[in-house]
């Protein structure tokens, strides 16, 4: 009988592309290996908590035994996938355990997601079968246009008890050996061009990722919950860790986690001692008037930059409580770096150092190394770089290079397309996003660092900043700001004095939109999608102001720049260029000005004249007899 790697309780080691100086790859045992072993060292302790179901180790272990031989006789096997297209439950994670002890491969994609998503793991990889959960989860028509459509077994179906039941009546399992660089699971990922990437995750890079933890997450028993969907990778790190140390994984359904009272009295009700969260679900939870149990024993927030407001805010709520903030992209197998319990006084939260086996490099264009404090790209080496992306050579080698300074032949660097920089202590420190940059009057303008100033200010709890181009004309910096609890919403007036002397004049934001909370995506981060709706688009005359503020002159200048620069928010006595001019929206403000006032102007004193009120006032002067509180005889209304 040929028995499965996992049956063998042998460690294998993972070897790195490339080493951290001073750090040593730990040896690691396969995934599968290590939860067997809790199934046979604690059969008895509870493994799983999700919506409403409890499932020990050796439930669990007996579950996705039932659940792998019925897989297996749809056609999954090693090299196959099975995609997991169900609500999030305890079968969605009985079936990616199954996936591992077949030697197979998961992809979990929830029935909201887009079928698009779901017909391009088609194209990508060869998928068996399909866990799903309704009729319109894979709609025959997407099916039909497949040459070998996969199995659907319908999850109605299945019943965690008759699994567990069957699991149990099975004899040892004769899955075949793989090898541990087999992938473990594809997880898809937009990017920055919106188009699906289903990145290659490898077994012992999943290995390798888990047995890293420890040292930070602790190892005394233990009680995970994890604010994500099982389609977001980063859950991985505290699941695996979990169900591979003898500790009891609670996850939320899709209920209680769009609803953080419930999310919240999730954790009161298991007392747990660990908790992940993106950091804009994380404000929410330390608001939530319920509170956290005193159980707790560390937080671990990643996915999206942590701020120092945010650490602050954690360390004023749960003061004996370390915080760590993981980062890491999906191509980088769940975290690549940590930093644990960061110092709340700092201007900026870092990101760590890379964990044990990993090697990071911070680059310019020419793929030479930064020095400490400058920025540059971020590159990413060692055990935790992904296989590449499904079915797309070209995208794998576009982002996974070559690596110049590896010592070892065929060593991989993979490109983040984010831009980072290491401070004094060795510490890396991010910045931003490369495909976030816009170049504004020529200077390139990061919205991360436009961010980090604005959530500076009291007033404000959380920024999140786009830039954002209309037409043929440079991009608007527009700043979503929430208010910090109790305090008064700041103006835009206080927002663009703040932001003035921290910030280059081209950084400085245009537009601010109050909003009253940040709406959030699948992935619990911050929805930018859902902000660009709120943009306003009644930009057709200015607002607010004293009285007399826009009267003659004033208001019809006023009404001209709104037109010119977009929104409507500017003052009397704000500088053009730091509401979102441009010398090219300079030649547009005088054609109109112009066609009101005919050669009250010349274009040259734009750049000297640069409020509504010292143009109005010129314009009344060189008007001569009328009077400055006149409006003009036949004003003209132009279209955005």
């Amino acid at each position: 009988m040929t028995r499965h790697p996992g049956d063998t309780g042998e460690s294998v080691p993972v070897a790195p592309a490339a080493e951290v100086p001073g750090q040593a790859p730990a040896e690691v045992r396969p995934v599968w290996a290590a939860f067997r072993s809790q199934v046979a060292a604690v059969p008895e302790a509870t493994a799983l908590v999700i919506g409403g179901d409890s499932l020990t180790y050796r439930e669990l272990d007996h579950a996705t035994a039932g659940l792998a031989l019925l897989l297996r006789r749809h056609g999954l096997r090693p090299g196959r996938v099975v995609c997991v297209r169900t609500e999030q439950s305890a079968l969605s994670v009985v079936a990616m355990l199954a996936a591992l002890r077949t030697g197979a491969t998961w992809a979990v994609l929830e029935p909201d997601l887009p079928v698009e998503r779901f017909q391009a793991l088609c194209r990508d990889v060869d998928c068996a079968v399909v866990l799903s959960e309704g009729d319109d989860a894979v709609p025959a028509a997407a099916l039909a246009a497949m040459a070998e459509p996969p199995v659907v077994v319908d999850a109605a179906d299945l019943r965690l008890t008759r699994l567990v039941e069957a699991g149990r009546a099975l004899p040892a399992e004769p899955y075949p050996a793989v090898p541990e660089t087999s992938p473990a699971y594809v997880a898809y990922t937009s990017g920055s061009t919106g188009v699906p990437k289903g990145v290659l995750v490898g077994r012992d890079q999943l290995a390798a990722s888990i047995g890293c933890r420890g040292p930070v997450y602790g190892t005394e028993r233990s009680v995970f919950l994890i604010a994500l969907r099982l389609s977001f990778d980063g859950i991985l790190g505290g699941m695996f860790w979990s169900l591979t140390g003898g500790h009891t994984l609670v996850l939320p359904d899709s209920r209680q986690l769009v609803r953080v009272a419930e999310f919240v009295r999730l954790a009161r009700e298991h007392r747990v001692t660990h908790l992940f969260n993106i950091p804009s679900y994380y404000r929410a939870v330390l608001q939530d008037p319920g509170g956290l149990p005193d159980t707790l024993r560390r937080v671990v927030v990643g996915g999206e930059a942590c701020t120092p407001q945010l650490l602050a805010a954690h360390h004023e709520r749960l003061p004996r409580v370390p915080l760590v903030n993981e980062y890491g992209p999906t191509e980088t197998t769940i975290a690549c770096t940590v930093a644990t319990d960061p110092d709340p006084a700092g201007d900026r939260v870092p990101i760590g150092r890379p964990w044990p086996g990993v090697r990071t490099l911070v680059l310019d264009e020419r793929l030479c190394e930064v020095p400490p404090g400058e920025r540059g790209e971020l590159y990413v080496g060692g055990s935790l770089v992904a296989i590449g992306y499904a079915n797309q050579p070209a995208r794998t080698a576009e982002r996974f290079v070559a690596d110049p300074y590896g010592r070892r032949p065929g060593g991989r660097l993979y490109r983040t397309g984010d831009i980072a920089s290491v401070d004094e202590r060795g510490e890396l420190h991010y910045h931003g996003r490369t495909d976030h940059q816009a170049k504004i009057r020529g200077m390139r303008i990061e919205p991360g660092e436009i961010e980090n100033v604005l959530e500076r200010h009291p007033g404000v709890e959380q920024a999140v900043v786009l830039c954002e181009r209309a037409g043929q004309g440079e991009p608007q910096v527009i700043a979503f700001v929430l208010p910090a609890p109790g305090s008064t919403p700041p103006d835009d007036a206080e927002l663009r004095g703040h932001c003035r002397g921290r910030l280059v004049e081209q950084a400085v934001p245009t537009l601010f939109v109050p909003v009253g909370h940040m709406p959030l995506d699948r992935s619990t981060k911050a929805d930018r999608a859902a902000l660009r709706t709120l943009i306003p688009t009644d930009r057709q005359s200015p607002e607010g102001g004293a009285d007399g503020e826009w009267s003659g002159h004033r208001a019809a200048v006023g009404r001209i720049w709104a037109e010119v620069l977009g929104h409507s928010r500017s003052t009397p006595h704000d500088n053009f260029f730091a509401v979102g001019g441009s010398s090219i929206k300079v030649i547009d403000l005088y054609d109109r000005l112009d066609g009101l006032w005919p050669e009250a102007l010349r274009v040259g004193e734009l750049f000297d004249y640069i409020t509504i009120a010292t143009q109005a006032q010129l314009i009344a002067e060189r008007l001569g007899g009328r009077a400055q509180d006149e409006e003009p005889a036949a004003p003209v209304t132009y279209e955005l």
